[in-house]
């Protein structure tokens, strides 16, 4: 219901008219391509809703993917989108409320235009006080609103429907007045674009995954439950409008020249008390729209507030109202203003912004499922890159013609380029330096010592046990003096909120002596660094963005049994954030990387799989280790897949001693739990392939934890957001 809500509103009741005047009987394909694009796009929703569940939605998803600043301009952006839709809303009450007042009461005191801007700006300004007086929705008025909606439209397009097979040459209508395809591909796309934001609110569903039981299937099923209920009503409506209306000529010119207003003035042709009906299910669907956008557009800049993306006061809560009054009052800025547009130029602006988010959801899809294989995903969008690259370039297009096509062209352009840049320059000018500022106060270095001889490759290793201290230290320097580098040791402090950092300096000297001796361990060029801080994921991180590290390198002590992380509360920001390779080991307590022997390396490719077979390359040259790559399949086909993945990683050790190896077995994972017994350590990258996601999924390691103490070792490489788009 939440997701129906959500986009079947006042868009259909304002639009429809115009795009079918735009596109012509081929509005009704321009609702069934939206509702196929927008399917790919909230099935991109589900996923990252699923993988990555935090409050926060698509602001989240792309700034863990593509970073703070594109993190920001999803946030930014989307404030935009829903603020202007807000005005959609307003513009739209405003032509039906005029349209009651002049041609149902008979009031002729004023233009039917002055009215709808007053009108529009009047409803705007009592929704921005409601919020601020605290007024909210209840979930059962939503629904009771949404059902006397769609009751409305059902009932209005069942009668049309009727009416448009009571006679004979029906299809005259949408084939030969003059073809279905009037304005051709272009009026298609226009219309297509115009009509977006009527597919908009799925979002909502993806983005309460938290709340939502049995994430990976009822997601995706009341995205396109939702999606494509809207698709019918709006199909039907459509074909209501133009097969039942009976005027001189076409009726889709007919329909496109009374613009906003067509529905009203034609229902009362298709069904008694037409009109006043539409009117009513309008000012229902507007004002509640209007309320909904009111709060989610002001909590979104509330939020970017908060998190020092805008000034802090957007963030402060009203002390009598318990309301962000200033959020509030800088989104009915927005709001106020563009409700003096036309509405189809405000319709368009609502949209490129939309789409400029869609596009970024989708790009953030294709980028995740690179860089981080290995999250857990509820839910999998099919096809992928191939549907999200689809909608990628649907996208882009539709925005093309519509910001081109449509009146007011300079105006919208310039409005989301104004806003892009805006954005962007406030993000570096302010935010990014408000939210190093912010960092700084949660996070303290109290201790340095630099390497005597900084060399060109960087490896930072934070140490959390002692117990593995020298095991992670032995790791790094054989990584180090293969690449001819140096070590950076990071020791983190962590205290609770209510404890003062200041309270870290007994401690201190302490861990400075352990420091120096892991710095002399080690016998290539090493510094230490000591922080303190509040949580201490944010801390490496911290560290990251100081040190610019070309690896991470850290100690893993085994499977944790919470059912939101897949490695640890302090291991899987850092999988996920952190902007260079990272390893992440769990060392057998008996035998050192000193004494090893073999290495096994399963694989199935990929650029996890590649940066997995030089890493053991690099301890096999240095102990004089054999390598065997292996790899498990349920049956004798998967053999040829195998030794192409061989294929693959045979450069990396060409001056070495190796060996391949491929075993069927019914049960994958004792296949390679067997093997692992025999070897001293394994090796393993990141991958999207079965057996090697049930790996970093905890079946693979809880069966060699369990059955041996074979060291384990797991890599992620860095993909660069080129090397992505490359692929």
């Amino acid at each position: 219901m939440i997701g129906i809500a959500g986009m079947i509103g006042a868009g259909i009741f304002a639009l429809t008219g115009i795009a079918t005047g735009i596109a012509g009987p081929a509005v009704l394909l321009a609702f069934l391509l939206n509702g196929i694009v927008a399917t790919f796009t909230g099935l991109a929703y589900a996923e990252l809703g699923s993988a990555i569940p935090e409050a926060g939605g698509s602001y989240l998803w792309v700034k863990e993917g593509i970073g703070n600043h594109f993190g920001f301009l999803a946030g930014w952006v989307d404030w935009a989108a829903h603020t202007i839709a807000c005005s959609l809303y307003a513009v739209t009450f405003g032509a039906f409320f005029s349209e009651f007042v002049i041609h149902f009461l008979n009031y002729e005191g004023i233009s039917q235009a002055t009215l709808m801007t007053v009108s529009a700006f009047g409803i705007v300004t009592l929704m921005a006080y409601l919020n601020y007086l605290g007024a909210k929705e209840s979930g059962r008025i939503g629904g009771l609103v949404t059902l006397f909606k769609v009751a409305i439209l059902v009932v209005f397009a069942g009668f049309g429907i009727y009416r448009t097979f009571l006679t004979p040459d029906w299809s005259v209508a949408f084939l030969s007045n003059p073809s279905f395809l009037p304005n051709g591909v272009g009026g298609l796309l226009v219309a297509m674009g115009l009509t977006f934001i009527a597919f908009e609110g799925y979002e909502i569903i993806a983005q309460s995954g938290e709340e939502v039981k049995n994430p990976e299937k009822n997601i995706p099923r009341a995205v396109l439950l939702s999606l494509w209920v809207a698709v019918l009503v709006y199909i039907m409506v459509a074909f209501a409008l133009i097969g039942a209306i009976k005027v001189d000529g076409p009726s889709w010119i007919y329909l496109g020249e009374l613009g906003e207003f067509s529905m009203i003035r034609v229902a009362d042709q298709i069904m008694a008390f037409g009109s006043i009906l539409i009117i009513a299910g309008g000012f229902v669907s507007t004002i509640s729209a209007m309320n909904a956008t009111v709060y989610s557009s002001s909590r979104v800049a509330f939020a970017l507030g908060r998190m020092g993306y805008l000034p802090e006061a957007l963030s402060r809560i009203n002390e009598k109202r318990r309301t962000p009054h200033y959020a509030i009052l800088f989104s009915y800025f927005i709001i106020a203003t563009m409700t003096f547009a036309p509405i189809e130029t405000v319709a368009s602006a609502a949209n490129i912004m939309f789409l400029i988010l869609f596009i970024l959801v989708n790009s953030v899809l294709i980028i995740l499922r690179f860089r981080r294989p290995d999250l857990k995903r509820a839910f999998k969008m099919p096809f992928a890159p191939y549907l999200p690259v689809i909608a990628i370039i649907v996208q882009l297009v539709i925005g093309y013609y519509l910001i081109t096509s449509i009146k007011d062209t300079t105006f919208i352009a310039g409005i989301t380029i104004f806003w892009v840049l805006a954005g962007s320059f406030f993000y570096f000018s302010y935010s990014e330096k408000e939210i190093k500022r912010r960092s700084k106060q949660l996070i303290k270095k109290v201790y340095e010592e630099k390497p005597f001889a900084e060399k060109g490759y960087k490896i930072l290793v934070p140490i959390k046990n002692i117990d593995n201290a020298g095991d992670l230290s032995d790791l790094a320097n054989i990584i180090a003096k293969e690449k001819n580098g140096h070590i950076v040791f990071l020791k983190v402090l962590t205290f609770p909120e209510q404890t003062p950092l200041s309270a870290s300096d007994d401690i201190v000297e302490e861990r400075r002596s352990m420091m120096r001796k892991l710095i002399s361990s080690v016998d290539v060029p090493a510094g230490g660094i000591i922080k303190v801080g509040r949580n201490a994921s944010d801390s490496i991180l911290d560290t990251i963005e100081e040190e610019k590290p070309d690896m991470l390198v850290m100690g893993w002590r085994g499977r944790t049994f919470r059912r939101d992380f897949v490695l640890g509360s302090t291991l899987d920001p850092l999988l996920l954030k952190a902007p260079c390779d990272v390893v992440v080991a769990r060392f057998d307590p008996e035998k050192k990387l000193r004494h090893i022997k073999s290495i096994l390396l399963p694989t199935a490719g990929g650029p996890h799989a590649s940066l997995a077979a030089e890493l053991a390359r690099d301890l096999a040259v240095a102990e004089d280790a054999n390598v065997t790559m292996f790899n498990v399949g349920t049956s004798d086909g998967d053999e040829t897949k195998a030794k192409l993945a061989f294929r693959n990683l045979e450069p990396f050790f060409e001056d070495i001693q190796y060996s391949e190896k491929f075993v069927v077995s019914d049960n994958i994972e004792k296949g390679l739990s067997d093997e692992a017994k025999q070897s001293d350590v394994v090796f393993i990258g990141s991958t999207t392939r079965p057996f090697l996601k049930n790996f970093l999924m905890g079946v693979f390691p809880e069966k060699i934890i369990s059955n041996t103490n074979t060291t384990v070792i797991m890599t992620r490489k860095w993909v660069k957001l080129m090397d992505v788009i490359k692929k």
